[in-house]
């Protein structure tokens, strides 16, 4: 940080220097910093000294105190995995900001008349728990400039009035500000600013420089698919709608199919349950931008109304291989952005726009209709019919099933932010996460109570925010969490005051401890514990280490370290592969093993948690963080059929929402940014493989659902037991068409159609069980609703159940 005071002598050269050029300026850039900070060719470096009185020609208005926070990222930095990126990339206009908690303003003088402004927001000096909320005003206008922590960047464009010869900007925080630089120019110079400035400057903001750009290298799957024949129509309007299953991923340049352009929108779905939809646009020229409408669905007892769906625009990104891979990207669909009605529709290329009803708990069942209008700007609208079923049955969940995530909760960064502005939004943040968690099935989410070791002679004594626990179990408590929860405790930092040295990755670095190092651990968490029982807090799983490879030294430390944390009488959680013979010495010392593919297979689970108490979580990451964002058909497939065929107990991805660096630049950073992004307010982003966990989730609801229905139809008997038996089939013949997989990512999966049919067939199921008017030709009516089966372009995979009819529309036999 550097703080100013006026230097005049200083100010009177800058001011003399500027006044001899600037009647030939034809434009001003402004680089706000300092004297040790970087200075943008071709700008003027405003210090918070350079002051706008004494005929200044340029200068802050006096009165704020105003500092300067300057962070350079321009190499690659070092790390386990060798030379990685930076967290984002700066140049001199962005490596250094002026930051202030107090409104100011800069002025210029210019030569009079109306300009164009473009004020780059933001810094790269790293804050924590620090959220920048403030207004850039110009004349009349104002523009709300909102971002968390660093190494983000907004793009503020105004007009400016500058008839009198001055031009002014004020900077009003409700917590801080923070601005690079601004640049003034007149319309008629407009291309040339752009082509000269803002584009080669957004390209290393926003991006990264170009020398670092010609490293990476582009590896897009190729659609060799012929065209299909356009009509006129289409043509003369100047752009093709078409759909594709929201499960398969459409890139920018994926071609339709016949079958599918200018479809009709069509899905069932149960009361409370929520359910995509989507259409693709394809411009045959650029569109400057489009508004899309739905209509309320209407049906013969009632509707869903229009607020009720949501409505979004996929955008593609530039995504590595994977999470770590350096190199390579493609252009991948991920996070379901916001609607712009101002964003324009790119010239041959797929734009995707997701719909996600909602049905209202006490929608009626039955048949409803309705639209979703695509509007662009100066092209024809097209008009799509939606068709949609609400089913007569109430989805149950299965509790001894769990649903969980890995997460960072915003409350603690509420718990350390300094201004109210700040601590507000962190607060609201947390609610609104919390409401998306339970909206996509997550009962669950890790946590932690970080303390530092003991003071020499204060045994049993850490520093540890019990308060800031309570919080979060009451907000658990209110969104209906279900534990045990996996905690985090510092084993590593217990480790390191007694050998000197950090675990390293995968523990490489680990080595058996002393007596007192598994003495201390044991002491920190019987305090834990001891304050969890007090509370009445749910159960905890205690986590000292994450993922230990199996290394002697690796293996001698783990099992001293679980001895500790069991002999404070509470369980132990270990990510590890139990079917790796390097981990046997363990078993043990584990109550839960968290694996990250669904191995042991099932029958080897149930017959190891039947022998002893021990319980088999997985985290899925390779429908999470370690891919390409593109397994959407594997993720609903991990969440819902396959969850159901292994035998674990609970799902539990890494994470919730990982930002490394620039959120929206997946290339910077020691990985890749991945899953849910976030609005500047704070609200959730989904991204495509969020909505696949809701979908598999849902259709393990289904399966679960029929159980019960089973269940019951048995015990009534007679032409009940005689339903059930029939049911208990289609449940079996669905069991048997999944492909087991220890990762269900890309291969050997069903198609989305076929995953839709599957659950179908399960739903008509308990209509007959229930008494709801099931019908007995499960997939012709499932077609009615979802499209003719010729639309299901590609293999089907294993055959339809016998004595029905199949996914082409062709009976069985």
């Amino acid at each position: 940080m550097h703080t100013h005071s006026r230097s005049f002598a200083t100010l009177v050269l800058i001011a003399l220097s500027l006044c001899a050029t600037a009647a030939l300026a034809a434009d001003y850039r402004f680089d706000f910093g300092d004297d040790a900070s970087g200075l943008q060719e071709g700008f003027t470096r405003v210090t918070p000294k350079a002051l706008f009185e004494g005929g200044a020609a340029f200068g802050w208005v006096a009165g704020a105190k105003l500092d300067i926070r300057d962070k350079a990222f321009t190499e690659y930095g070092d790390s386990r995995r060798g030379k990685t990126p930076p967290p984002c990339w700066t140049c001199p206009l962005s490596e250094d900001a002026v930051v202030s908690d107090q409104p100011a303003e800069f002025v210029a003088k210019v030569a009079p008349g109306k300009y164009k402004a473009w004020v780059l927001c933001g810094l790269s000096y790293p804050y924590r728990s620090q959220y920048f909320d403030f207004d850039v005003t110009t004349g009349a206008v104002a523009e709300r400039v909102q971002f968390e922590e660093s190494c983000q960047f907004r793009h503020v464009f105004a007009d400016v009035d500058a008839t009198g010869g001055e031009a002014r900007l004020q900077f009003a925080p409700r917590s801080l500000f923070a601005v690079c630089g601004v640049v003034l120019w007149q319309e008629a110079d407009e291309a040339r600013i752009q082509a000269e400035v803002l584009t080669p400057l957004r390209q290393i903001i926003d991006d990264m420089p170009p020398e670092e750009a010609a490293q990476w290298k582009l590896a897009q799957p190729v659609d060799s698919a012929p065209w299909p024949p356009v009509a006129d129509a289409d043509k003369q309007r100047g752009y093709l709608v078409h759909q594709r299953h929201w499960a398969e991923v459409v890139y920018p340049d994926t071609v339709p199919l016949a079958p599918e352009i200018n479809p009709t929108l069509r899905a069932f779905a149960t009361p409370g349950e929520y359910e995509p939809l989507n259409f693709i646009v394809y411009p045959f020229r650029e569109l400057a931008g489009a508004t899309v409408t739905v209509s309320a669905l209407k049906g013969a007892k009632g509707s869903i109304p229009a607020s009720a769906v949501d409505l979004r625009r996929v955008r593609y990104m530039k995504a590595r291989l994977n999470y770590t891979v350096l190199g390579a990207y493609r252009r991948v669909p991920d996070p379901l952005m916001p609607l712009d009605s101002a964003e324009p529709l790119p010239a041959n290329e797929n734009t995707r726009y997701w719909l996600t009803v909602h049905v209202p708990a006490t929608a009626a069942a039955g048949a409803y209709t309705g639209t979703v209008t695509f509007t662009p700007k100066g092209a024809p609208a097209a008009t799509l019919p939606i068709r949609f079923r609400v089913l007569p049955i109430k989805l149950q969940e299965d509790p001894t099933k769990l649903y969980g995530i890995y997460y960072r909760d915003p409350l603690g960064a509420w718990a350390s932010a300094k201004d109210e502005t700040s601590k507000a939004y962190y607060l609201q943040k947390s609610e609104w996460e919390m409401q998306d968690l339970i909206a996509h099935g997550t009962r669950n989410i890790t946590t932690d109570l970080w303390a530092a070791p003991e003071k020499p002679g204060e045994p049993g004594r850490f520093e540890l925010n019990f308060d800031l626990m309570q919080q979060k179990v009451d907000t658990w408590k209110r969104y209906g969490l279900k534990g045990p929860f996996v905690l985090g405790v510092n084993a590593g930092g217990i480790f390191r005051k007694y050998l000197g040295k950090d675990l390293g990755s995968h523990i490489s670095d680990a080595e058996a401890p002393p007596p007192e190092y598994g003495q201390e651990l044991t002491r920190m968490c019987q305090v834990i514990e001891a304050e969890r029982q007090k509370r009445g807090w749910p159960d905890f799983l205690y986590y000292p280490v994450d993922e230990p490879s199996t290394a002697p030294g690796a293996i001698a430390f783990m099992i001293e370290t679980l001895k500790a944390v069991q002999a404070a009488g509470v369980k132990t959680y270990v990510t590890a592969d139990p079917t790796l013979e390097g981990f046997a010495p363990l078993k043990p010392y584990i109550d839960v093993w968290c694996t990250q593919p669904f191995l042991p297979l099932r029958d080897e689970i149930l017959k190891d948690k039947a022998a002893r108490k021990v319980d088999y979580w997985c985290y899925p990451n390779h429908v999470n963080g370690e891919n390409d964002h593109t397994p959407v058909n594997g993720a609903r497939m991990t969440y819902g059929f396959g969850f159901w065929r292994s035998g674990f107990t609970t799902l539990i991805p890494w994470i919730y929402r990982a930002n490394i660096g620039n959120p929206w630049n997946y290339l910077d950073g020691s990985a890749s940014d991945f899953f849910n992004r976030t609005e500047d307010n704070g609200r959730p982003i989904p991204g495509a493989l969020w909505e696949a966990y809701r979908e598999g989730y849902d259709d393990y609801r289904y399966v679960y659902t029929c159980q019960q229905a089973i269940a019951k139809a048995r015990k009534r008997g007679g032409k009940a037991a005689k339903a059930a038996a029939e049911a208990q089939k289609v449940l079996e013949y669905v069991w048997n068409q999944v492909r087991v997989q220890p990762k269900y990512k890309h291969d050997n999966l069903w198609e989305p159609r076929e995953t839709d049919v599957y659950r179908w067939m399960v739903a008509e199921q308990i209509m007959k069980l229930e008494g709801a008017g099931g019908r007995t030709r499960p997939v012709s009516l499932f077609e009615s609703w979802t499209g003719p089966g010729v639309a299901m372009h590609g293999r089907w995979g294993a055959g339809p159940l016998p004595g029905t009819v199949s996914p082409r529309g062709r009976p069985t036999r």
